[in-house]
């Protein structure tokens, strides 16, 4: 067992004491989708396709579904706000529910590093890695914007999200679902041009649930794009450039991890704006030097 922190230890006595209800408040319970049924006189191959065409469709209800559902609190619970990467605690990612993660019985094998222990049959991601990782991962996004770089969120939380566009401006873009081959058949969406002078790549992608974006995230790999993403216990960290290691399906999760990235790069964005006046301003001070310094000496000449 590893050596606990007084805040970690506390969040593990929460959920001791209380395991059914920490089980209760995770959002990764299971809905049961259709299941494979042949009718008679139907042949396999039909029944096949009849089927696949019922679970594309449960899926896409699901998503609808998940996106439009509003977050619930408690009476009496506050709406939980976003906080700076200073500002982010141990105690606000468990307050978020961040610690929860999947069964023990599905946990990847390359996630045993963030994972603290286990109770009630979920694993509890270590939070202490998880915040410092999070402040990293929110240096990088302020880095990227404050190099006047482009960051793509996808992310069908819609609560997640609505405040990305105001606070990071040009540099923040938003979707809530990938287009296959947005990435590796440009051409088709974005014409020649933009591809020729390469400016239709982002410079980072941040996904709140990688496993839903498989594909978006090979065509980023194939072009050499950086990912960033919230990775449950059942996910292997490796799938992306910057694991968040956190619960991916909580909605309190996805709002504080992103509003945390969204901060980092509207900071970015102000650094940036701070240096282009500051840099401006010498360059109006050296302009008006050199005007002056051309006036004296015309000045010398005439006398």
């Amino acid at each position: 067992m590893k050596p606990t922190s007084c805040a970690t230890t506390g969040a593990l006595r929460a959920l001791t004491a209380a395991p059914r209800q920490a089980a209760r408040f995770s959002t990764t319970a299971a809905v049961s989708g259709p299941s494979y049924t042949q009718q008679p006189g139907e042949s396999k191959a039909a029944a096949w396709s009849r089927n696949m065409d019922e679970v594309r469709d449960w899926r896409r209800r699901q998503a609808e579904t998940d996106a439009q559902v509003s977050l619930y609190l408690p009476p009496g619970v506050e709406t939980p706000r976003s906080v700076s990467p200073r500002e982010a605690s141990i105690s606000t990612l468990l307050a978020a529910g961040a610690a929860l993660g999947h069964k023990k019985s599905i946990m990847h094998p390359a996630y045993l590093p963030f994972v603290y222990g286990n109770r009630a049959g979920l694993n509890i991601i270590d939070l202490d890695q998880t915040l410092s990782i999070l402040r990293r991962c929110a240096s990088v996004v302020r880095d990227v914007v404050k190099d006047d770089g482009v960051v793509l969120f996808v992310s069908k939380q819609r609560n997640a999200t609505l405040k990305i566009k105001g606070r990071m401006g040009d540099n923040g873009f938003v979707t809530a679902s990938w287009m296959p081959g947005l990435l590796t058949n440009s051409e088709t969406y974005f014409g020649m041009e933009p591809i020729m002078k390469g400016t239709y790549l982002p410079d980072l992608v941040i996904f709140s649930s990688p496993a839903n974006n498989i594909g978006a995230i090979r065509e980023c790999t194939m072009r050499k794009v950086p990912t960033m993403g919230i990775v449950d216990s059942n996910m292997d960290p490796r799938i992306v450039t910057y694991a968040i290691p956190a619960n991916a399906a909580s909605v309190r999760t996805a709002e504080l991890v992103l509003g945390t990235l969204s901060l980092a790069g509207q900071e970015g964005r102000r650094l940036r704006v701070r240096d282009e006046e500051k840099a401006s301003l010498r360059k109006s001070r050296d302009s008006e030097w050199r005007r002056n310094l051309r006036t004296n000496q015309r000045d010398e000449e005439e006398q």
